[in-house]
């Protein structure tokens, strides 16, 4: 279990990670780019999801784990993001 919480905090580490990079290399101005990876990564954690439904069994199992941790990060990755254009917006910034 810890695997898969480490995992999680990996993923969301470079998730921020790259959005940071975009923001950067953007002029530090927010865009809809930056709300795109965040998006895809909860969708794939669904999409990782439902595909174990189909394998079944322990193999299932240890996917839609893997897909729970991807779309965790995901959301954790699109709160903060939406948490950091609400203090530009209120610094007066993009």
């Amino acid at each position: 279990m810890e695997v898969l919480i480490l995992w999680t905090l990996a993923m969301w580490a470079v998730q921020l990670l790259i959005e940071w990079l975009i923001y950067r290399l953007q002029g530090r101005r927010m865009t809809w780019v930056q709300y795109i990876l965040p998006c895809v990564a909860l969708l794939g954690g669904a999409v990782v999801i439902m595909i174990s439904i189909d394998i079944g069994g322990w193999n299932g199992i240890g996917y839609a784990l893997l897909g729970a941790s991807l779309g965790t990060a995901g959301m954790l990755t699109l709160i903060t993001v939406a948490i950091r254009d609400v203090m530009l917006r209120r610094r007066g910034r993009n």
